[in-house]
């Protein structure tokens, strides 16, 4: 990825010298913003662009140039591609688009690219893409005109859209953020935001990684990156909504939908996600501070209204109001002596014209030990107060350096005064109590989560018997069926995970002999019922064996009726579990990101809720203990209102095995566990049921 950012030597293939196409722009663009690197341009005429020389052919380049740019229609690449092979050209930019659409969505050309890329050895970014900048060297690959950019930004930034990545690069210079490093990859056809990433990770210019993404082709190898990074991620990922998404088969398929998989791999590796642009922005603009450590917050407030907007805002967040101590108090009554102030959290500074005033308080509230963070509205006349006002934001920078705690500034002031301290003050500003707040809460929550993400732990691997589980799956594969409950329970012990005692039985005079502890239930075991309840197929709380061979023999009856007649393949007799909190394990092979696991409330409230939490598989315990926390549920598991205290310890070992058994065994596709019934503290948890779907 290094010649990418910093070639010493590009050559654009398709730049004209009699027309301003896009080839000419891109070799003008460095010419004029002045990339000292040689550039050429290969065109239908020899001539020159800005002193840079233009041949009508690759071979006569006299050099081999580090990066070949090519920009031509998409039916001439892989002849330019070839081209660049024979020259000894090693790492090219293609920046066509028009390749699926060309061969009819046979994927001809892509095909005839990656073959010459392979016979060369050649590293390509694209197709349909902008290619790669490196603002310090005034290197710009893409194709549209590039404002004078300051160097030295350690902010880098990674797009699949040409076009949205234009228009961030746009809004960082309008909010005084200096980029770095850009790369527009396009379609993703070898090079992907996984090479890049790994390149950024390591890059010592860089010290916040932006992203904007549509999807991701290697979804692990992304998420092994990011578990690994002590640079800020952030990630606006679009293309939310599963349209094309097939009839879920089980709860699992239903409940993890791709965008829920994103999101718990974020939360998993710390990754910052961006709902929109201004939380891209935002996001951009605090944690480029020091971190929030905790959620304890000071609001300093030259507008007592702002005050109660911001206290409302910090309670959105979690966030917790300080008590001022009284030494601060006093402090702040000898710094100015006020008569309508009243010395609370928040502090309403509205009768203080005196800017070196506001300076003394901030800088005493970053002192104090149980304040993590500050609020800062700042409401002022730019007529009278602007440059006043830039001398304090650039004493905020200074404290929070200082002092390295973050402090939020929001400013109300005239619209053009607000564009202007925008894109030339240095320290990031916001533009209301709760946008101010919901970036503090940016970087507390990536605290917390770097922290759980560090102390990650290891995963403790658990025994499995994979040739038992083999052993079914050549059986259903045989009779090209789902497991049936039996065998999916039987699968479920093979992982370890203990279910309930229970015999299978062909009929009910084998059940009238049956030696388990009643009450039991019966459940029909059918390949036709994947559902049994949807057939009448499970019966509860039997008694005696009296009652257990009447309930086989009643299900008999009723299923006759049924059209078409469902296979009876035997009946399972469990015993009864003991209470305890209905929940859920389950998980699948994502397409995208391997194993995952997913945990929630269970029985019914299953699918009314849909009370769930992922993760990428296998999951250590302090992450299935994290799985359960992120509950709305978590409450009842610990015994809100005087309830039981579930057994969280038992439950989070059942996430972690059935996360190992995906892992190892991934000729499952689905498992779903439900209900697994948790049991008081120190009692474990029965499993009851399960389903496995094999590839």
């Amino acid at each position: 990825m290094e010649k990418f950012f910093y070639p010493r030597s590009i050559v654009v293939i398709g730049a004209s010298v009699t027309k301003m196409n896009l080839g000419h722009i891109i070799v003008l663009n460095n010419r004029e913003n002045g990339y000292e690197g040689n550039i050429y341009g290969v065109g239908r005429e020899e001539g020159d662009i800005a002193g840079a020389h233009v041949y009508d052919s690759v071979d006569k380049i006299p050099e081999v140039p580090d990066v070949a740019i090519i920009i031509s229609p998409a039916q001439t690449v892989a002849d330019f591609m070839e081209a660049c092979g024979k020259k000894g050209i090693k790492r090219i930019v293609i920046e066509s688009g028009g390749f699926s659409e060309y061969s009819e969505g046979q994927n001809i050309l892509e095909k005839k690219i990656l073959e010459i890329a392979d016979h060369y050895n050649i590293r390509f970014i694209g197709p349909n893409c902008i290619g790669t900048v490196n603002f310090d060297i005034k290197m710009m690959m893409p194709f549209g005109f590039f404002p004078e950019t300051p160097s030295g930004g350690r902010v880098a930034m990674i797009v699949q859209s040409g076009g949205i990545g234009s228009a961030y690069l746009k809004e960082f210079g309008d909010n005084a953020i200096i980029p770095g490093k850009f790369a527009a990859i396009g379609n993703k056809l070898q090079i992907d935001e996984v090479d890049v990433l790994d390149y950024l990770i390591k890059d010592e210019k860089t010290d916040v990684i932006t992203m904007y993404m549509e999807g991701f082709k290697r979804g692990r190898a992304f998420f092994n990156l990011a578990l690994r990074s002590d640079k800020p991620i952030i990630v606006q990922k679009s293309n939310r909504s599963n349209l094309t998404a097939k009839i879920a088969q089980s709860h699992t398929t239903a409940l993890s939908a791709d965008d829920t998989v994103v999101d718990g791999c974020f939360r998993q590796a710390a990754v910052i996600r961006a709902e929109d642009n201004i939380d891209f922005l935002n996001a951009v603009k605090i944690i480029r501070l020091p971190l929030m450590k905790s959620r304890r917050v000071a609001v300093l407030s030259r507008s007592g209204g702002h005050a109660v907007l911001t206290a409302d805002a910090c309670a959105k967040f979690g966030f917790s109001l300080v008590d001022f101590p009284p030494a601060f108090i006093e402090t702040v009554k000898t710094i100015y002596h006020t008569r309508v102030i009243a010395h609370q959290n928040p502090l309403d500074l509205g009768e203080i014209f005196d800017y070196t005033i506001f300076t003394k308080i901030l800088e005493e509230a970053l002192k104090l030990p149980d304040v993590d963070g500050v609020l800062f509205n700042h409401l002022y006349v730019a007529t009278y107060e602007a440059e006043m006002s830039r001398d304090f934001l650039s004493n905020v920078g200074r404290l929070v350096k200082q002092y390295q705690k973050p402090v939020a500034v929001t400013v109300n002031t005239d619209a053009p005064e607000l564009l202007n301290i925008s894109k030339n003050q240095g320290y990031p500003i916001f533009t209301s109590p709760l946008i101010a707040a919901k970036a503090l809460d940016v970087s507390a929550t990536y605290y917390e989560e770097k922290t759980a993400r560090d102390a990650r732990g290891k995963n403790v691997p658990s025994s499995i018997n994979m040739a038992a589980i083999e052993k079914i799956r050549e059986h259903c594969g045989a009779e090209k069926r789902i497991p049936l409950t039996d065998e999916a329970l039987q699968i479920t012990g093979d992982a370890g995970i203990g279910c309930v005692a229970g015999v299978t039985v062909k009929s009910a005079k084998e059940a009238s002999k049956c030696k388990l502890n009643f009450p039991v239930a019966v459940k029909l075991l059918s390949r036709d019922a994947s559902h049994k309840s949807d057939v009448g197929g499970v019966r509860l709380k039997i008694q005696n064996h009296k009652k257990l061979v009447e309930a086989i023999s009643d299900m008999k009856k009723v299923f006759k009726k049924i059209k078409p007649q469902p296979t009876i393949d035997g009946f399972l007799i469990q015993e009864m579990a003991a209470d305890g909190v209905e929940c859920f394990v389950g998980g699948r092979q994502d397409p995208v990101f391997g194993p995952i696991v997913i945990a929630g409330l269970g029985g019914i409230f299953l699918e009314i809720f849909k009370d769930t939490s992922i993760r990428l598989a296998p999951v250590t315990k302090n992450e299935a203990m994290d799985m359960l926390k992120q509950l709305q549920a978590y409450p009842v598991l610990q015994g809100a209102r005087g309830k039981m205290k579930a057994d969280i310890d038992a439950f989070s070992d059942v996430i972690c095995r059935v996360s190992q058994l995906l892992t190892r065994a991934q000729d499952i596709a689905e498992i779903d566990l439900n209900p697994v019934i948790v049991h008081e503290k120190g009692k474990g948890v029965s499993i009851v049921d399960s389903r496995v779907f094999f590839k």
